[in-house]
């Protein structure tokens, strides 16, 4: 099984057991380093581990011990605060290999919590968006398509610019409610499709990664121009959050994540453009 090391609050990677015995014996690794394995609740000194008693671990340089915990990462598994959210952000889109090769087996209750915080500034950036042109349209209401014969038209003229921008915030607010129950769904067909590789992890380590990895990225969401930046990186953070959290190939995820889907997509187009090409033929 593998193990995590960190010294100093520095992920120095994960290693096999060899790895560890040859790099005590070496002075790569020190007695005082942490480490931790699935199954661990806390991280402990490898010189407390029985494994690695009497490998001739020599002493940390600075001669002290250091904490019986290394920081939890990402920054959200610290605490829900203001810091902490950007924290993340930027471990996710800035440093995704170390911070997913440090996320430990938990619940649900952070991975909510943070899709929640960052779909705020994505419903904010939402609401003004999309509130300013349902008002600009519902100002300019009897210009639409269609004029009084469309119920559109007609419902966005009679509430006025006040109200559909209103309206819209309203609309995004209860989608973005559901968004949690949405994730579950997501993480449920994702760790599916990881399933043939063999993943390390349980279904809630694919949830969490999957939280962190497209939550980090929802607040730029609706922000002109910069989301299309966010959105492709967002893909590949995922593809490295499963591949640390999971211990399988980041070809083996891109696969999974990218390609079937995109070949099921393919697929029922096809089958779409075939029945209506059928249509016109007969």
């Amino acid at each position: 099984m593998q193990i995590h090391v960190a010294r100093q609050q520095q992920q120095l990677g994960v290693f096999a057991p060899e790895e560890i015995l040859a790099g005590l014996s070496s002075g790569r690794f020190h007695a005082t380093d942490l480490a931790w394995r699935e199954g661990m609740s806390a991280w402990t000194p490898l010189g407390d581990w029985p494994e690695f008693r009497g490998a001739g671990a020599p002493p940390s340089p600075s001669g002290q011990a250091q904490p019986a915990d290394a920081p939890a990462m990402p920054s959200w598994e610290r605490g829900a605060s203001l810091a902490n959210f950007v924290a993340t952000i930027k471990e996710v889109a800035l440093d995704p290999v170390r911070t997913f090769a440090n996320l430990r087996e938990g619940g649900y209750a952070r991975p909510i919590s943070f899709t929640y915080w960052s779909l705020l500034p994505a419903w904010l950036c939402g609401s003004l968006l999309y509130g300013a042109l349902f008002g600009i349209m519902a100002a300019g209401a009897a210009n639409l398509p269609g004029g009084d014969n469309d119920p559109f038209a007609a419902w966005i003229a009679g509430v006025g610019p006040l109200v559909a921008a209103l309206a819209i915030s309203a609309g995004l607010a209860v989608i973005f409610l559901f968004v949690p129950l949405f994730n579950f769904v997501g993480a449920a067909v994702t760790h599916l499709l990881l399933l043939p590789w063999g993943p390390s992890g349980g279904f809630a380590q694919t949830y969490r990664a999957n939280a962190y990895a497209y939550g980090a990225f929802m607040p730029f969401a609706f922000v002109p121009c910069l989301n299309y930046v966010a959105m492709p990186w967002q893909l590949v953070a995922a593809i490295i959050a499963h591949a640390q959290v999971h211990r399988i190939a980041w070809w083996k995820v891109g696969i999974s994540l990218v390609v079937i889907p995109c070949l099921c997509a393919c697929g029922i187009y096809a089958m779409l453009f075939a029945a209506i090409a059928k249509g016109f033929a007969g």
